[in-house]
């Protein structure tokens, strides 16, 4: 990862995160140093609601400017509407003119037919309304404006003013006049097509933008905007060409500052990945025991596999393993995400392993002697299933420490490879195996301190305790009573906490004892429910006894295996993106 620090001016800041934001490979944060906490002591942080509110603002005011323009406009179609209407001829022998509304000219004509000797016509102007001429002798002049004023229509000479009126009679004057409002209509057009522009291309996805950019954490003053965050990098030429984009679009260079990670610093980690892609959504068996860091192994598809091998030592089940199988890649294929697309994933893995050590055990849904076991009946060799799940604890957590001692040296702990977390907890697990093993045989207590793996274990607690001391001296530090305590502590944590994870995946023994267990309620229930004896133990194991496995099998990977070397304190890298408001 490598840290950038931006610094421009605020009128750039909006190009500058939409530009980071499509681009979607860079992870923003507090800017943070010395040089920034100065700048905040002397200079006010410039509020972002300050920010909405003004964008806000000029949308208001730049509506209020298109309402006034189309208002001036519809004035002027109007005028225009009118003059082109009245013609010379008819506006000469007419007795009055008139702007009349259409849903009141039914009853009006009824009213002017009344009178007899009194002729009308209308020109449409709108689809509302038009012109309304009536023709007749001149004593019928009084009554006609008298219908008027009670129907509301409105006076000719009220509506366009006395000047544009007396221009009808003047034919060149009239079509100058009307020429002009032409020109003064397609100002007010282009006036108003402009304005609509700015809204629509500036001022609006402007806004939408600030909404976007809520809670973006970026340090702004008056004078400038401060953007700082990590890039991975392998983008950091697809970032460099994203900042040259933007320094052309706004015509000036941008300050940008490049450092690699100070020590103790927390970087952001993307979300481990898992090959094949298939196996992907279980990384969910990682995540929910915390986000690696970025000088941690991914221990994504290592954990998947020991879950599914502890699993499928307690699960042991030709049958039932291939219905989970099955079910897990029906669920997989069906489900891309969510939870059912996880549990897809991860009951294939635990399918394969339920299935390999149901061909170990010989059992097909809880029936033995349908295949015969390739290893032995869990139930016959209580003693050989509690040394090969011992054997698998060792291998699982010297795995785990393996991965450990990889975590320390690149986290720069040299001497921590040989420590608790590396060498010398493998050699006691190693150590303590075979001892073990060797008590079982010769059941004598004082006979297995001589054996060879006694000193092994010893071994392994002495580089647990030589660890801290050692890495003192790597420091340049000198031997304190506090570094020898240290020692200490680490002998006394890998000796006890080493023995409880040791002893702990007994467990596994005891629920394959209880799986096998159901196969002989099962055999003993035929004899008076025949095969639905068979059917009901089936439903028990894979509901009940699956769920209590699954559990188990949860417990032992978080706590004595990834316990060994995952410490789960990263951050996510969350590419940052713009979120548009709606329009």
């Amino acid at each position: 990862m490598k840290k950038f620090t931006i610094i421009t001016l605020p009128e750039h800041e909006i190009p500058i995160l939409e530009s980071l934001g499509k681009a979607g490979i860079t992870h923003l944060l507090e800017a943070t140093g010395p040089d920034f906490e100065r700048l905040r002591e002397v200079a006010e942080e410039v509020d972002f609601e300050k920010l909405k509110d003004k964008a806000e603002k000029e949308i208001e005011e730049a509506e209020k400017e298109i309402e006034v323009a189309k208002e001036r406009l519809m004035g002027t179609e109007w005028r225009l509407a009118c003059l082109s209407a009245l013609k010379p001829d008819e506006f000469k022998r007419c007795l009055v003119v008139g702007v009349v509304e259409f849903t009141l000219l039914p009853r009006l004509e009824e009213h002017l037919n009344r009178l007899g000797d009194v002729t009308y016509s209308t020109v449409e102007i709108s689809p509302d309304g038009g012109l309304l001429f009536v023709f007749g002798p001149d004593e019928r002049r009084r009554w006609v404006e008298t219908i008027f004023l009670v129907f509301d229509v409105k006076d000719i000479y009220d509506e366009l003013g006395v000047r544009d009126v007396l221009l009808v009679l003047d034919l060149g004057k009239r079509d100058e006049t009307i020429k002009q409002y032409e020109e003064e209509r397609k100002i007010f057009e282009e006036e108003i097509e402009k304005l609509q522009k700015v809204m629509e291309s500036d001022l609006e996805p402007r806004l939408r933008t600030l909404e976007g950019l809520q809670g973006v954490p970026v340090l702004r003053t008056e004078m400038m905007s401060v953007i700082q965050g990590w890039v991975p990098t392998e983008k950091l030429p697809e970032f460099k060409e994203t900042i040259g984009d933007v320094e052309e679009e706004i015509g000036l260079g941008l300050i940008v500052r490049y450092e690699d990670p100070s020590h103790g610093e927390k970087v952001p980690t993307r979300r481990p990945t898992i090959r094949p892609k298939f196996f992907d959504p279980a990384v969910t068996l990682t995540t929910l025991r915390g986000w690696p860091t970025a000088h941690e192994v991914n221990p994504s598809m290592v954990s998947l596999l020991i879950f599914s091998l502890q699993f499928g030592v307690m699960f042991g089940d030709v049958g039932q393993g291939f219905i989970f199988l099955v079910l897990g890649f029906i669920l997989s294929r069906k489900y891309k995400t969510g939870l059912a697309s996880k549990l897809g994933v991860a009951f294939v893995p635990m399918g394969i392993f339920s299935i390999f050590f149901g061909f170990l055990y010989g059992e097909v849904f809880l029936v033995e002697g349908i295949i015969h076991p390739i290893l032995f009946s869990p139930l016959h060799s209580i003693m050989r299933l509690f040394q090969m799940v011992l054997g698998i604890a060792v291998l699982e957590m010297s795995v785990g420490l393996v991965m450990g001692a990889i975590n320390e040296y690149k986290e720069g702990n040299i001497a921590g490879v040989i420590g608790e977390h590396g060498a010398g907890g493998i050699l006691f697990f190693v150590g303590l195996y075979f001892m073990a093993t060797e008590f079982y045989i010769s059941m004598d207590f004082m006979a297995i301190m001589g054996h060879w793996s006694f000193i092994v274990l010893m071994l392994g607690l002495v580089m647990a305790f030589v660890e801290p001391i050692l890495s003192a001296v790597i420091r340049h530090e000198k031997i304190s009573f506090e570094v020898v305590m240290e020692g200490m502590a680490a002998l006394l944590i890998t000796f006890i906490e080493g023995l409880a994870n040791f002893f702990s995946f007994l467990r596994i023994a005891a629920f394959a004892l209880a799986h096998a267990s159901l196969a002989v309620a099962a055999h003993s229930m035929t004899d008076f429910m025949g095969v639905g004896g068979i059917i009901l133990m089936n439903v028990i194991a894979m509901s009940f006894e699956f769920i209590s496995s699954s559990v188990q099998a949860l417990r032992l990977l978080y706590y004595e295996f990834m316990g060994k070397f995952f410490k789960g304190t990263g951050t996510p890298f969350k590419p940052f993106r713009v979120r548009r408001g709606q329009n």
